[in-house]
């Protein structure tokens, strides 16, 4: 064999290897990761273990306010299953439509998005298990009262999750974003109860949220 034949045949062997991992690391990637991979956010933000935490389990039905163009989206839609469902929503038509475009290019049929508005998500009535607010609530505009809007969708004992950086860590520079103590204030004034705050992000704090008591629509 001559010496360009060699290199021919053993630059096709590395092109194949190189194939058949990449291949193996896709098959076993979420849903929507060809178009959402992003390592450095996975370890930043560890969306496997916050599923975990906060209990997301197959055959949930789940829905994410902002949902944005669907990173944490498709983590959901992969943990809930075939048997579960996401609704995706957001303001932004085209960050929607974006979702609607992988889940026909990828066949995942457990994402339905919601358009909403700023102070209500437009989910279905008593249709949700838990609902997550994954880098949107210090971006809303009136959040005392879209999570008094969000109420009516949730089952008894739903659980609302919002994570969010914290603006007093030392690694997040953004002003914007809010601190753990503006966080509380905000969710004090609305219809739900702060039950924990999970503080094992780097970036994040998670604020486990349940309903309080519905409002008195009358005197007594």
């Amino acid at each position: 064999m001559g010496h360009f034949e060699f290199e021919k045949r053993t630059v096709a062997a590395l092109a194949a290897g190189a194939f058949l991992v990449m291949s193996l690391f896709h098959s076993a990637a979420p849903a929507g990761w060809a178009q959402f991979r992003s390592p450095k956010r996975d370890r930043i933000e560890q969306p496997a273990k916050v599923m975990e935490v906060t209990g997301v389990k197959p055959g949930m039905v789940i829905g994410e306010v902002g949902a944005g163009r669907g990173y944490f989206t498709f983590w959901l839609s992969r943990r809930v299953g075939e048997t579960g469902k996401v609704y995706a929503n957001d303001i932004d038509r085209s960050a929607l439509a974006a979702i609607r475009r992988t889940c026909a290019g990828e066949k995942i049929t457990n994402i339905e998005t919601v358009l909403g508005t700023v102070d209500d998500p437009s989910f279905p009535p008593g249709s949700l298990d838990m609902v997550f607010l994954v880098n949107s609530f210090h971006d809303l505009e009136r959040p005392v009262e879209l999570l008094a809007n969000l109420r009516p969708s949730l089952k008894p004992g739903a659980v609302v999750v919002i994570m969010d950086r914290d603006a007093a860590r030392p690694s997040v520079r953004a002003r914007h974003f809010m601190t753990r103590a503006e966080v509380e204030e905000t969710v004090g004034r609305s219809v739900f109860k702060l039950v924990r705050v999970e503080t094992f992000l780097r970036e994040h704090n998670l604020y486990i949220l349940k309903a309080g008591r519905r409002p008195r629509s009358g005197p007594s």
